[in-house]
């Protein structure tokens, strides 16, 4: 039977005599069968249906939705291919296929579809109107826009073309126009949804007290409308109107499907205003009527800002294996060790979950080597992500901390070779490339390549004033004296307390003639250099030179 379906149809240069009625008696038996949802039974009665009359368009169309409700979405995508070749014109057929291609993630086969119907209905708003949305989620805004204008030039009033519209002009920026076309559908069709969905254009762009009025409106409305007054409270935090937050709260909980959640949000705003016994007591009451994993961790998060560690222990070794929040508890829990200043205990507890296997990971064995490493312990702290690199050989993390393992054991080279393999494998590793930049300008190689690295760590973080360093540092040793300064003036700003960027920044001072701000520069460096001896010792040898030269 499913040889017979990736035939062809339906042939109009069929030379053979159609016998209607063996047809009809079969399509009875199929329709009986279909009624009764026996689809098998029907799809094979329509199948020798057609055998006795191959043009018997009514059969050839069912035999698709037949295809497609057994769920054999191939097969029926096969067959009204075939089908719309004989029969170009069948718009619903061909809006069925587009729909059978959609479901394969065919996309733009299905928007071919889409835009032949339009060809052959250039008037037809339902179809304009598909393929406009599907343009959008295409993210091809530019071919959506001329569809929309034709449908609000043929009808101003289009509800599903304004909302269209304003779709696109959000994702065009086109704010106020957005906010218009919003309005416009819902003075045709008003509905909450629509009008929450225009609150969060406001809280986009920042027009808060817009999006507060929009919400308020909806919660005068229906004063059960819990999506109105969550939303209405992430607009008073974005504010920081912490007080009307938590009265909304407050209303949220009387009428709440889960109103333990919402006291947890109200504690965890209490934390955020540094209330912590009032937080406490919430989140306390909360455990009295359920086990609830998030409230125990954050329960133990708050104790320990408050440096009750042994009660944050308490509650962190209550949290569930099965629950989400244990990794982080795990997490927690050796965070108070090293506190408490019990690294033993706290490697204990790492190597038996990683030597458990199921329920290790790499963050576990980054921060076992972490451990190693604070009682001084490079070779035990290598060794243990050389362990975790064989089960996870791809991580980033665990990759960049081996590799400033090596730096630190003066394997540059090998290093330099990890962090390379890191941005082949996570091209946005800002980190690493910084890494790798920083360290072709030391050597004053592969510059041009060493600044585009750099360039791009900054657009991933514009604010770390390490990676403006090293950019500041690329620049001047290509002889780009004024932009070095520029970068390295703002990395000694962002990271006013790092002895390597003020001797950089003294450097290029020197280099352009600025002598005494050079000398000022050197003299901050040295004071916070003092947990290198080296480089205190670098800075003090330029200081010195300076001093001789007679430079005041």
């Amino acid at each position: 039977m499913t040889d017979q379906l990736r035939k062809k149809p339906v042939s109009p240069s069929s030379e053979s005599e159609a016998d209607y009625g063996c047809s009809y008696f079969y399509f009875l038996w199929g329709r009986h069968a279909e009624l009764l949802l026996r689809f098998e039974e029907a799809l094979e009665f329509y199948q020798k249906a057609l055998v006795c009359d191959e043009k018997a368009e009514i059969i050839s169309e069912k035999v698709p939705i037949l295809l497609l409700r057994l769920e054999r979405t191939d097969e029926a995508s096969i067959w009204l291919h075939n089908y719309l070749a004989v029969h170009p014109d069948k718009t619903g057929m061909r809006m069925l296929y587009a729909k059978v291609l959609l479901r394969q993630k065919k996309n733009t086969e299905a928007m071919n579809q889409y835009q032949l119907m339009s060809d052959q209905h250039p008037d037809d708003p339902a179809i304009l109107l598909l393929l406009a949305e599907m343009y959008l989620a295409a993210d091809q805004p530019h071919k959506a826009g001329p569809l929309l204008d034709r449908i609000l030039s043929q009808d101003p009033t289009s509800y599903p073309g304004h909302i269209l519209m304003a779709r696109l002009c959000q994702v065009q920026e086109r704010v106020d126009e957005a906010v218009g076309h919003y309005q416009k559908a819902l003075e045709r069709n008003w509905s909450s949804e629509l009008q929450m969905e225009l609150g969060e254009l406001y809280i986009k762009v920042g027009r808060y007290d817009e999006a507060a009025a929009l919400y308020g409106a909806l919660i005068e409305r229906d004063e059960q409308n819990e999506s109105a007054r969550v939303a209405l409270i992430h607009v008073y935090l974005l504010q920081k109107k912490d007080a009307q937050a938590l009265a909304e709260l407050n209303n949220l909980k009387s009428f709440a499907d889960q109103p333990r959640r919402v006291d947890l949000t109200i504690a965890r705003l209490y934390a955020k205003q540094k209330h912590y016994d009032k937080a406490i007591a919430i989140i306390e009451k909360i455990l009295e009527k359920e086990n609830l994993p998030e409230a125990r961790y954050f329960l133990a998060v708050i104790l320990v800002q408050q440096e009750k560690y042994n009660r944050a222990l308490k509650q962190v070794r209550q949290i569930d294996r099965k629950a989400p929040e244990y990794p982080d508890a795990l997490f927690l829990q050796v965070r108070i060790l090293r506190e408490q200043n019990k690294l033993e205990e706290a490697k204990l507890l790492l190597e038996k979950h990683i030597g458990a296997g199921e329920s290790s990971n790499a963050e576990m064995y980054i921060m076992l080597a972490a451990l190693h490493q604070l009682e001084g312990r490079e070779d035990l702290s290598k060794k243990v992500l050389l362990q975790g690199l064989e089960f996870f050989p791809d991580d980033e993390d665990l990759l960049y901390e081996y590799g400033l393992i090596l730096e630190n054991g003066g394997e540059h080279g090998a290093a330099l070779a990890i962090m390379e393999k890191i941005i082949e494998l996570k091209p946005d590793n800002a980190a690493a490339l910084n890494f790798v930049g920083f360290s072709w300008a030391e050597k004053k190689i592969n510059l041009d390549q060493a600044l585009d690295y750099i360039q791009r760590a900054i657009e991933l973080k514009p604010d770390n004033g390490y990676i403006r360093d090293s950019l500041g540092w690329i620049y001047y040793r290509l002889g780009k004296i004024e932009q070095a300064i520029k970068e390295l003036e703002t990395a000694a700003r962002l990271s006013p307390n790092d002895a390597a960027i003020l001797e950089h920044l003294g450097d290029v001072y020197l280099e352009s003639g600025r002598v005494r701000e050079a000398l000022q520069t050197y003299k901050k460096a040295v004071k916070f250099s003092n947990e290198d001896e080296q480089e205190k010792k670098r800075i003090l040898e330029k200081i010195q030179i300076l001093d001789k030269q007679g430079t005041h």
